[in-house]
């Protein structure tokens, strides 16, 4: 790419200067990138989220952009700094599942381990996101060989256990997984789960509380709480111009029960 596209997932918001100081390396090294903030939003040390999120925003990148994603909780320890192929994209980050999504729904295509002390860089204890991460991603830009700063991955990815939703008894169970920033329940029952159940049949419920079936946010609007298939084909509990997480003190893991 004449410039080519370098992403940033974190957890590290923007009031420290962390992003800035990412942002800084790589254009120290790659003058030319195209830097793009997907979100430096995620909750802190939420891998889950952060592996959901990846899935969602780099699906309409070209092939040949970059995706750093630095949520790193066991940053300094013996966890493998990786590079990955998908779809034609590359992505760079720790081995602790923030990949999985990526992993489970696109697949790979070529995955590597990045050496952590080379001429162009050298892990860090505690910000590996600007002594590991974002110099790889910067010199790959430049068109640095994978041949010179990493190798084949031989041993399998950290991919976060997925949960499947049960039926049972004439129920579905599934669970919450995570909230977007409107408090609204993201859960893992796509759409396929629910495609030969007519929709007026269907009784929502999490936490005593039943959810409205509705196409849209303002159907709810005069509704408690409301059900949805969102843009990501999944289950989507909601309450409308508010806060379904906070409105009814909804958690991760939580059940959720369609009868």
């Amino acid at each position: 790419m004449k410039n080519p596209i370098i992403t940033l997932t974190t957890d590290f918001g923007t009031q420290d200067g962390y992003v800035g100081a990412m942002k800084g390396k790589i254009l120290s090294i790659c003058p030319t990138a195209d830097i793009i903030d997907v979100t430096h939003d995620i909750h802190p040390q939420n891998i889950l989220q952060c592996s959901w999120t990846l899935l969602r925003a780099t699906a309409t990148f070209p092939e040949g952009s970059i995706h750093v994603a630095v949520v790193d909780p066991g940053v300094g320890s013996e966890r493998r700094p990786v590079l990955i192929k998908s779809e034609g994209k590359w992505f760079i980050g720790p081995d602790n599942g923030v990949f999985s999504e990526i992993i489970r729904v696109k697949g790979t295509e070529e995955v590597f381990e990045i050496a952590t002390d080379t001429k162009w860089w050298k892990a860090h204890s505690s910000f590996d996101g600007l002594a590991l991460f974002t110099p790889t991603a910067a010199h790959l830009a430049n068109g640095l060989s994978t041949n010179d700063f990493c190798s084949p991955i031989t041993r399998l990815l950290t991919i976060i256990p997925k949960s499947i939703p049960k039926l049972e008894s004439g129920m579905l169970q599934g669970e919450i997984l995570t909230f977007d920033r409107f408090g609204n329940a993201l859960t893992n029952i796509s759409k396929e789960y629910l495609k030969n159940i007519p929709q007026p049949s269907k009784a929502v419920s999490c936490q005593h509380q039943t959810f409205h079936w509705v196409n849209h946010y303002e159907q709810g609007k005069n509704r408690p709480g409301i059900a949805l298939i969102n843009s990501d084909d999944y289950l989507e509990l909601a309450v409308y111009s508010g806060s379904a997480e906070k409105t009814f003190g909804l958690k991760a893991g939580d059940i959720v029960t369609i009868r």
